[in-house]
């Protein structure tokens, strides 16, 4: 399994077959590499949405494309998410039940937020209050790794769409 920080290397050696046509190459390889990184994302939120019982919603924050220079970048937020964004929570005598998922004594409260937390007291302390959460490290990482290989046929894919438009005088 590889880390979430490490650089993903698209195979491009096809392009030298078309070297005749250098400014509409970058265009079009520009535009493929931006819709590859779109489609990570949309492929990789939705199977993480689907395994995990959440709202595409919720997930929109968490994955987020930047374009930088001749560059385009995904960024993966990985941090425990609060179990708020699995439904919504309905609290009774002994815990909260989320999504299909009880917590057992949690409680629902606000908070300064408009939504419905779900919070645990850990001991008997005052600021012994925390949210109730669950990790999507290892199920996001594990995701965006089965899209890796697929990477390189999409960029391809992309690329050839984006050069036949140029080519086709369409803009």
């Amino acid at each position: 399994m590889t880390s979430l920080n490490s650089n993903m290397v698209l195979d491009t050696r096809f392009l030298g077959r078309l070297s005749y046509l250098p400014d509409e190459l970058a265009k079009a390889a520009k535009q493929a590499m931006i819709k590859t990184n779109r489609w990570l994302r949309a492929a990789s939120m939705a199977d993480l949405g689907y395994e995990l019982s959440i709202d595409s919603k919720a997930m929109t924050t968490r994955f987020r494309t930047y374009k930088t220079g001749g560059m385009s970048k995904l960024w993966v937020g990985v941090r425990s998410l609060g179990v708020h964004r699995l439904g919504t929570p309905v609290q009774n005598g002994k815990g909260v039940q989320v999504g299909g998922r009880f917590y057992d004594g949690a409680f629902i409260s606000p908070m300064d937020s408009d939504q419905l937390l779900v919070f645990r007291r850990e001991n008997k302390g005052r600021k012994s209050i925390k949210l109730v959460t669950i990790d999507i490290s290892e199920e996001t990482e594990e995701i965006i790794d089965s899209y890796l290989p697929d990477l390189n046929r999409k960029f391809e894919e992309f690329f050839h769409r984006e050069f036949q438009f140029i080519l086709s005088g369409a803009k």
